[in-house]
């Protein structure tokens, strides 16, 4: 697939990040093709259906999707093709597990997230039930169902309503282990559980994330570049 990448950034198009080409982004088998525009998103298509035809490949176009995110993102604009067919526009689309929709900002969808979080915990409280400890169900909690709401976090930005979600289906299972209902008792056990609030979880992601980065030399030389350069 490298061919098609060197083909789409020769052509100029496609989204930049400090000068950087970030048009194309693949994970094995799965390709994210990001523009600014309708046209050049279509000439970006037609670079792939030429790449798939030398190639002997073939782009499936029916499971392929296109969203725009943007102050137009609800206008209706010419479709897009690919295989001489028409793409699906969409509301909500899924990347590498991480759901996005349209909107005039890029937003996250966590509505899996949340429906996943709670069949876990159902799951693991009538199991843990034997154990007669609300403890083993709080720490079991902790390492299986909490991983599964901040997946992903360490790359993306939750809205204020994404962490009053995440926080509430804590609360609720707290609720459903100790019985407790008030915000005072909720708050009081999840500090003698070291339960941390989503906020401070995320933050933490956040820095780790970008220490990570940091110590990547080919992203600091990257950074550093940029900086020379809106210096000078």
């Amino acid at each position: 697939m490298d061919p098609l990448i060197a083909r789409l950034k020769h052509l100029g198009l496609g989204c930049r990040v400090l000068d950087e080409f970030f048009g194309c982004l693949l994970y094995a088998d799965d390709i994210l093709l990001m523009s600014h525009s309708i046209h050049s998103m279509q000439l970006m298509l037609h670079v792939c259906d030429k790449f798939a035809e030398e190639f002997e490949m073939k782009f499936n176009s029916n499971k392929s999707v296109v969203m725009r995110i943007g102050s137009r993102y609800n206008e209706k604009c010419e479709p897009l093709q690919l295989g001489r067919k028409d793409i699906v526009y969409v509301s909500e689309l899924k990347y590498l597990g991480v759901h996005v929709s349209t909107a005039k900002i890029l937003q996250l969808s966590v509505e899996h997230l949340r429906l996943k979080f709670y069949r876990m915990f159902n799951c693991i409280y009538s199991k843990s039930k034997a154990a007669n400890s609300e403890m083993v169900t709080t720490e079991l909690l902790k390492s299986y169902c909490l991983p599964s709401i901040l997946y992903a976090v360490e790359a993306t930005l939750l809205s204020a309503a994404n962490v009053r979600v995440f926080e509430s289906c804590i609360n609720r299972a707290l609720y459903k282990i100790f019985g407790a209902c008030d915000r005072s008792s909720l708050d009081y056990l999840r500090i003698c559980v070291k339960l941390d609030g989503i906020k401070q979880l995320t933050e933490r992601r956040h820095c780790a994330f970008i220490e990570r980065l940091l110590g990547d030399c080919r992203f600091s030389s990257l950074l550093l570049m940029h900086v020379q350069n809106s210096i000078f």
